[in-house]
């Protein structure tokens, strides 16, 4: 069977009534990354059982298609953690497309979604760097989660924050070391002086 006479299949299984098909189709579709199948799969998410809805938001994470990022930032505030990681990934697969949703969602009153939506920021990484991502990031610096400051301090270290520093340098004191580290390595990837004193400082402390 070749390629298209394999998509054509899962295109009608998509949409048919055999649920083992479905999933089968699913699969095939984000492994070729079929971009038709993009509508298709959204009505997926919205609709369908825990386990179907996360092998689709996988699939549209393969596609990688900008169409799909609202459905994924819902999907960010499911119950299903896998679910959660999926739609996590495929955010950082549609990249600069999703990042004003993403600092949307650092305001979420989930933690788990301010989590996911720092991480995933820093993943996109220094294409993200406008000043509404930055001040997000600042201000999830000062989150009552320690899980959303920390990854908050890795997303201004990877994409290169050199105006975040000040902030930065403050995170030192966190009184959780993980988080603390976390602005250490964000400083020490920054390329300003300040930056390399407060590092040099922190060592000597």
């Amino acid at each position: 069977m070749t390629n298209n006479e394999m998509i054509r299949e899962a295109m009608a299984a998509l949409t048919g009534t055999d649920l083992d098909a479905r999933a089968m189709a699913i699969e095939t579709l984000g492994e070729h990354r079929h971009a038709p199948a993009v509508p298709y799969l959204i009505d997926i998410v919205y609709d369908a059982d825990p386990g179907t809805r996360f092998m689709a938001v996988k699939a549209l994470g393969q596609i990688g298609d900008e169409s799909s990022t609202t459905v994924l930032l819902e999907a960010l505030r499911g119950n299903d953690m896998w679910t959660r990681a999926a739609a996590t990934g495929a955010l950082i697969n549609i990249g600069l497309a999703s990042v004003n949703g993403l600092v949307e969602a650092l305001r979420d009153h989930d933690k788990n979604v301010r989590r996911a939506a720092a991480k995933a920021i820093g993943k996109i990484g220094e294409d993200a760097s406008d000043e509404r991502v930055l001040r997000g990031l600042s201000m999830a610096l000062l989150d009552v989660d320690k899980g959303v400051r920390r990854f908050a301090a890795e997303a201004l270290g990877r994409i290169g924050a050199d105006t975040m520093v000040k902030e930065l340098k403050e995170t030192l004191s966190d009184k959780h070391p993980e988080v603390r580290i976390a602005a250490f390595k964000a400083l020490a990837k920054i390329d300003t002086v300040e930056a390399s004193q407060a590092v040099r400082s922190w060592l000597h402390e």
